[in-house]
């Protein structure tokens, strides 16, 4: 099987290949995501389409702004914005605000 090449500067959405870190079973990455958190990263997960750190949320109305902040200022749970979002887009899932 052909070895997969990763290349230094190389970027994954907002996630850009910093250095390879020394392998112990699966190959691993370092990148540095967007918002500017460092992550490793599984080399198979960044090729499968991993495309953030995770923590650095969404981008809504021209900020990046994690689920958790945008929960807290419409007064509903994060929980109930992560269920909404299963099934409809994120504008319509704070356009309904509170739950009564």
């Amino acid at each position: 099987m052909r070895r997969l090449v990763v290349s230094i500067g190389e970027e994954y959405g907002l996630l850009r290949v910093i250095r390879e870190l020394e392998a112990i079973g699966r190959r691993r990455v370092l990148c540095l995501c967007g918002c500017g958190n460092e992550v490793e990263v599984r080399l198979d997960h960044l090729r499968g389409g991993q495309k953030s750190c995770g923590g650095c949320g969404l981008e809504y109305r021209g900020e990046r702004r994690t689920l958790k902040s945008l929960a807290a200022e419409r007064g509903i749970k994060e929980s109930t914005l992560r269920a909404r979002l299963k099934v409809m887009g994120l504008g319509e899932a704070l356009e309904r605000g509170r739950v009564r």
